[in-house]
């Protein structure tokens, strides 16, 4: 990596040269984990996903800008599989439980029919 020289004439350091240096370069290092995961996930669901960078830089205490801190923060928001949400209908009873069958719809007394060869019970 090179530094920069815009049309104003200052020498600007590359990101990521300082990207690899916040928090030790364990923003970086996470970055690229997740960057991974997020391509693993896109081809195995053929959906898309989004990686964030927040970079914040503060001065170290107020009014002293001569030192800064600056942190990454990274997040990932992974496609998932149609399996990961299943669901279910349920109905809820008069105490609020919750249960398959319909406590408003009276239940019908129903039984197996006897079929052919098969011994009744």
């Amino acid at each position: 990596m090179t530094d920069a020289t815009p049309a104003d004439g200052r020498t600007i350091r590359p990101f990521g040269a300082v990207l690899q240096e916040i928090g030790g370069g364990k923003t970086h290092n996470r970055l690229s984990e997740q960057l991974a995961d997020l391509v693993e996930a896109v081809t195995s669901t053929g959906k898309k996903g989004t990686l964030t960078l927040q970079v914040t830089v503060a001065p170290i205490k107020a009014g002293n800008t001569s030192t800064l801190i600056v942190t990454g923060k990274t997040t990932c928001k992974a496609p998932e599989g149609d399996d990961a949400a299943p669901s279910s209908v349920f109905f809820p009873d008069a105490t609020g439980n919750l249960t398959r069958n319909d406590p408003n719809q009276p239940s019908l007394p129903l039984r197996g029919l006897d079929t052919p060869g098969r011994a009744s019970a």
